[in-house]
């Protein structure tokens, strides 16, 4: 049985009149990168507040290193390092004063060349000594889980880490993270609304819908019982649309720009697409088939809507 890293069973929080979280269950294991979904207003960052124990839970238990948060907590925060929401530094001061300052204020004695070292890791190198008002959004990102990972923690909780950046920033963020897990061995929570990025690292998530758990496992296996979204290019287009049509009549098919049709398709069904066309004399240049996390996300939150 693996190691549980995080345990959290029936989470409730109200604000007033409020139930901002009902009932949230899931379970985080060490070595995971853990995908924690939900639409906006689902009750993502205050379950994740409670589990740092910066708000108060109403109910439920909440366990971290398999020790209960309520009568450990400084144990476990030092085991743990976060970014909830955005990271705040002081903007007139250096990358490097930002993290000296916090490993003092914190009680983490980091020397200058462990620090360094982090600002290296993070891509900040040679950005040392510049001051962090100037830095773009995403550098801010990266210095914010250089903070966090000052004092070597376990566990890392990164809420939304790639909100607001531009494509190669989000490129930046996840190579980060892989190289969290890869390099360092790190198990990471990571709440997101890039359900392509969370496909691309997790192995494992969970989603929530209206402060409820609604379906929690493996990433893979959550996805196989899916239907596989199918790009083929294939020539004569008009041909190999009618032939597709015919084999099967109750999926929608769409035509995309030249000789390219896309579909989703049972995946027990795909094997049988090439030779289908084939029979029909229609030349196959490329057959794109994967699954969707996207698509099984907006499945999930509909059905629980009903």
């Amino acid at each position: 049985m693996p190691e549980s890293i995080i345990s959290i069973q029936h989470l409730s929080k109200s604000f007033g009149t409020f139930q901002a979280v009902k009932d949230v269950s899931f379970q985080v294991f060490k070595g995971d990168v853990f995908g924690f979904l939900g639409p906006n207003g689902a009750g993502k960052s205050t379950s994740m507040r409670c589990m740092l124990s910066l708000i108060k839970a109403d109910s439920g238990d909440i366990r971290l290193f398999d020790l209960p948060i309520k009568n450990h907590r400084e144990e476990i925060l030092r085991r743990t390092g976060s970014i909830v929401e955005k990271p705040d530094f002081y903007k007139y001061l250096s990358a490097y004063r930002n993290l000296d300052i916090f490993a003092r204020i914190s009680g983490t004695y980091s020397s200058k060349k462990e620090i360094y070292a982090m600002l290296d890791f993070v891509g900040l190198n040679g950005r040392e000594h510049d001051k962090v008002g100037g830095f773009s959004h995403g550098m801010k990102q990266r210095l914010g889980i250089a903070q966090t990972l000052l004092h070597n923690p376990d566990l890392i909780v990164l809420d939304e880490p790639t909100t607001g950046l531009d494509p190669q920033g989000i490129i930046d963020i996840r190579n980060l993270i892989l190289r969290l897990k890869e390099e360092h061995q790190k198990t990471i929570l990571l709440s997101s609304h890039d359900l392509s990025e969370i496909e691309m690292i997790a192995n494992r998530m969970v989603i929530i819908n209206k402060g409820k758990s609604i379906v929690e496992g493996s990433v893979k296996e959550l996805m196989s019982t899916e239907n596989l979204f199918i790009r083929l290019e294939v020539e004569p287009q008009q041909k190999a649309l009618e032939v597709l049509k015919n084999a099967f009549p109750d999926i929608p098919i769409q035509v995309k720009g030249e000789n390219q049709l896309e579909f989703h398709l049972n995946r027990n069904q795909v094997p049988s697409i090439s030779q289908l066309l084939n029979s029909h004399e229609i030349a196959i240049y490329s057959l794109e088939s994967k699954r969707s996390l996207e698509d099984y996300f907006i499945k999930i939150v509909q059905q629980d809507a009903i």
